[in-house]
């Protein structure tokens, strides 16, 4: 029952967490704050339920999407096993600094929003926002983890048979589309992002029903008793 159990939630978590960056980046679209040149303090003071909203689904779907990376790195027990192991670490490390740069991010313009400051003031506290080093740090960790990881890890899949030749092109297409800008690009990226990681919720239900199938197909070993 722990075994199904686990599978479960890490075929859960890798659905639920590419999900909430999908609905998260769409919601963000949707935001469309008024004025000749809107900010994010814009969007926060214009849309404070729906910016609350998208900072916590940027916060716990990467939160619930690391609960299945363990299982997917065990994909691959022998060949491919490094690749593997390492494009795991790369992006479990990728996600946990994307939970601390969305969380800095949305509070920070959520807490200017609330403050009732004046234009000056709102305008310089958004330029050191702008270069606040932790934010900054948190933010290109992100960038660099989730897009070389989710491409090593798929590659080291791929050497271990578990996952077709697309997958690992689709996750550098992921990461490209990072490099432009646009609706464009971003409807991309989240069909790309969606196409490597569904292959890899359904690898990991597959490799828990085979194994559940095997234990049921092979007979018990009976010892012969002695007369």
């Amino acid at each position: 029952m722990s075994h199904i159990f686990g599978r479960v939630v890490a075929v859960t978590a890798l659905i639920v967490g590419p999900l909430s960056l999908i609905a998260g980046d769409i919601a963000q679209w949707m935001l469309q704050p008024a004025g000749p040149a809107p900010t994010a303090t814009d969007a926060a003071v214009q849309f404070p339920d729906a910016w609350l909203a998208i900072g916590l689904l940027g916060v716990f779907g990467p939160i619930a999407w690391l609960a299945g990376i363990p299982a997917v790195a065990a994909l691959a027990p022998a060949r491919g096993r490094v690749v593997t192991g390492i494009g795991a670490l790369l992006t479990g490390a990728g996600l946990a600094a994307g939970i601390g740069h969305v969380a800095l991010f949305f509070g920070l313009y959520g807490a200017l929003a609330q403050a009732g400051l004046d234009a000056d003031a709102t305008t310089a506290m958004e330029a050191a926002a702008d270069r606040e080093l932790l934010g900054n740090i948190l933010l290109y960790a992100f960038l660099i983890g989730f897009s070389l990881g989710p491409i090593v890890l798929t590659v080291g899949l791929r050497i271990a048979g578990v996952v077709a030749v697309w997958v690992p092109i689709a996750a550098v297409v992921t990461a490209g589309a990072n490099l432009f800008g646009g609706p464009i690009a971003g409807v991309v990226q989240l069909v790309a992002l969606a196409l490597a990681w569904v292959p890899l919720a359904v690898a990991v239900a597959r490799s828990g029903a085979v194994g559940d199938a095997t234990r049921r197909d092979t007979p018990t070993r009976r010892i012969p008793q002695e007369i």
